[in-house]
């Protein structure tokens, strides 16, 4: 995690990395949540706030709209690739401004600060961009690491209960690909607190286990499959949420897609179904849950369009036992909806 600095002064740290660059080479993202972080983060930073872009938040605006207007900023104030792109906010804020970044004079420096758990977890490690395109989830990306990452907790306290669970459904993910006392850990938080020295440290255990998959296949070839654990059926919820009056956070989704593909564990794989058991009241206490009755069909048909499916069928990883997965499972329609309907 060479990239990656664990700190509780965010705003010292910041300064320091960006002490050479100067103000006619610094652009900001934010959000119109995250913008009020901005004067205090750069107080002693040589910047001006002309050379700041405003993004709607949600994930409705996590777009190609969103990300034009991101280079036009840039190249209306002058940027080069040497300016650095600074992005303050949650996962959407630092894929779409990562993946503006990266294609701006084919890349110019980027620093994140994930201010939400769930970028903080997930977002932060592992170079991926983009934007969603056609109603499709992170239909357009390239792979590009950012410069710097900042993780604080001192943004945490602020979140709403629902975006801090979001951001928890990836460190079970995490839990349930590392080992029983991980898991025990991430659901022994569920009630915080977050500032708490033992939280940051689940944090910063969380993105190891993240980080340790990606370094093995920073390419997503082999092992890093095993991320995309929950995501299948959780990255289909969720778009076919965003289209609905009650749009789902990606934890959210993540966590309805994690009851799922256990599920799909326990049939195909022999994962315990006694964890199982655990996992699944845990996100039905937590977690809103769906009824996906009369959306099997068009849950199927975003599955088709995932990225992972490199033959026929829908392509899913899977678990045995807490710690191992296991990739490249293809699984039926029958099979699919028996998950969604019958867990």
């Amino acid at each position: 995690m060479e990239n990656i600095v664990f700190t509780t002064d965010v705003d010292k740290t910041l300064a320091g990395l960006l002490q050479d660059v100067g103000q006619e080479r610094l652009f900001v993202v934010a959000d119109k949540n995250t913008v009020v972080f901005c004067d205090k983060l750069l107080e002693n930073v040589d910047w001006t706030p002309l050379n700041m872009a405003v993004v709607d938040c949600g994930e409705e605006h996590k777009s190609l709209e969103s990300v034009a207007g991101i280079w036009s900023l840039l190249s209306r104030r002058g940027a080069r690739r040497s300016s650095v792109l600074l992005c303050v906010g949650g996962g959407t804020v630092t894929d779409m401004g990562g993946f503006a970044a990266a294609t701006f004079k084919r890349g110019m420096r980027c620093i994140n600060i994930p201010t939400t758990l769930l970028a903080q977890v997930d977002a932060s490690v592992g170079g991926k961009t983009g934007f969603n395109f056609r109603g499709l989830k992170n239909e357009i990306g390239v792979f590009a690491e950012p410069e710097q990452v900042i993780i604080s907790p001192r943004f945490l306290s602020s979140l709403p209960r629902e975006q801090f669970l979001s951001g928890l459904a990836e460190m079970l993910k995490h839990g349930l690909l590392s080992d029983e006392e991980h898991l025990e850990r991430v659901m022994a938080h569920v009630n915080g607190p977050v500032e708490s020295a033992d939280f940051l440290r689940l944090v910063r255990d969380s993105v190891s286990v993240k980080e340790r998959i990606v370094r093995q296949d920073p390419r997503e070839k082999g092992a890093r499959k095993a991320l995309n654990f929950g995501h299948t059926i959780g990255h289909a919820i969720e778009s076919l949420s965003l289209s609905s009056d009650c749009p789902l956070l990606h934890g959210e989704a993540v966590a309805l897609g994690i009851r799922a593909e256990l599920y799909l564990s326990v049939r195909k794989k022999g994962f315990p179904s006694s964890c199982y058991g655990r996992i699944r009241d845990f996100v039905c206490q937590y977690y809103p849950v769906r009824s996906f009755e009369s959306q099997v069909d068009a849950l199927l048909e975003l599955m088709m369009h995932d990225k992972k499916n490199e033959q026929a069928g829908i392509n899913f990883t899977l678990l045995e036992e807490v710690g191992k997965f296991s990739i490249n499972n293809y699984c039926t329609p029958e099979e699919i909806k028996e998950a969604l309907l019958g867990n």
